[in-house]
């Protein structure tokens, strides 16, 4: 069976756990001082975290450290898809009389020899994008998407141009594609296309739609098919505080795009996909909010059901659901069996932000963090029939 494990970070301590059945802090040589970010690998081998100091790799099976990078000042770590490669960032600061120093770089996991660094702003899940196979990694520069392969980060391979872009997205997958999201400007619609990557003379996909100031992406994981959440930041219509959203479908070969049909007023609260099937769940409507799972048309084949519900994840394998009413709502969890299309438990996760499956798919993870809130911080366990 596979073994899983789960880590943490508090504001004067870090901590890793066996994840159950069985339930046992593991012996780590904990830094002395605080840690300020803390990240797996997605393959689960090495667990990365950051002081003000320095940043550690550690095989998380044997709780060896394998890499020290005498880097001050890092704030966020991430890991290329396969744990090759260390993503840092540390805050953007600008002399008055210079330029920029690079804030963003890229270390080898083993070695903790630097590849590169560039400079960046802002850091968040699409600040790097790699490619499933890490051939390239890819960053937004100045309306363009540069694509480098990381033994030689100081000149893109590729360059992907589009006019006015804002923002892009590199799929999973074996033969990834970019979509990229051009916003509209005055009488001119949103505009998102996709294309193969290192093939940019076409696009593979093209649509335009209305109200479309920003978007997110969601890929299937085997990158053939794309959701596009649109949203605008003001709700001409006066009855929502959070804008409008909008729900697209688009087939990464281009034969097939359609706005998913909802049939409920309101907000978009999330989207997520079964990793199993081509079909995908969505929360949306003013609360309480209606779920619904849609099938790789985007024509609806199973009701949820209406409750106060703004997070929808699936396990691992696909077979089981969780639909959560986090945040300022209750806390409710709602279980269901994609198989056999029934709830198969409701779990009390009252104060929890947060919300994640174990990677045996067996166990689902609710956690009150801070600072979100900063009273009754902890992390509750259960099993998928509901036991905690």
């Amino acid at each position: 069976r596979q073994h899983t494990q789960f880590a943490y970070r508090a504001q004067k301590e870090m901590g890793v756990w066996d994840a159950p059945p069985t339930s046992a802090a593991l012996a780590l040589d904990k830094p002395a001082s605080e840690v300020r970010a803390l990240k797996y690998s997605p393959n689960g081998k090495y667990l990365a975290w950051a002081t003000a100091a320095e940043v550690r790799v550690m095989d998380a099976q044997t709780q060896a450290v394998v890499a020290t990078i005498a880097r001050a000042g890092v704030l966020d770590v991430r890991f290329s898809p396969k744990g090759t490669y260390v993503v840092t960032w540390e805050r953007f600061s600008k002399p008055a009389d210079g330029e920029a120093s690079p804030n963003l770089s890229i270390w080898d996991a083993k070695t903790g020899a630097l590849c590169g660094a560039f400079v960046h702003k802002s850091f968040g899940e699409d600040a790097i994008q790699w490619t499933d196979d890490e051939k390239y990694c890819a960053k937004l520069v100045a309306g363009e998407v540069r694509f480098y392969a990381p033994e030689a980060l100081d000149q893109p391979a590729l360059v992907l141009r589009v006019d006015g872009m804002s923002s892009f997205s590199v799929s999973p997958g074996r033969s990834p594609s970019v979509a990229v999201f051009v916003p509209e400007r005055g009488s001119k619609p949103a505009l998102l296309r996709m294309y193969t990557v290192g093939s940019f003379t076409r696009p593979t996909a093209n649509k335009t739609f209305f109200k479309a100031e920003n978007v997110e992406f969601y890929w299937h994981r085997l990158g053939t098919n794309l959701l596009v959440l649109t949203q605008t930041d003001v709700d001409n219509s006066g009855r929502s505080y959070y804008g409008e959203s909008s729900l697209y479908f688009m087939a990464a070969a281009g034969n097939f795009d359609c706005r998913v049909v909802l049939d409920r007023e309101g907000p978009i609260h999330d989207v997520a996909w079964n990793p199993d099937e081509k079909e995908f769940a969505v929360v949306y409507g003013y609360m309480p909010a209606k779920a619904a799972l849609f099938n790789h048309r985007a024509e609806p084949v199973l009701d949820l059901g209406t409750a106060p519900r703004n997070l929808v994840r699936f396990n691992p394998h696909g077979r089981v659901l969780a639909l959560a009413g986090l945040g300022n709502l209750a806390g409710a969890i709602d279980l269901w069996d994609r198989k056999s299309k029934s709830k198969i438990c409701t779990i009390d996760a009252h104060g929890a932000s947060l919300c994640a499956w174990a990677p045996d798919g067996r166990y689902l993870m609710a956690a009150t963090l801070s600072p979100r809130l900063r009273v009754d911080n902890g992390i509750r366990i259960w099993h998928y029939t509901g036991a905690m």
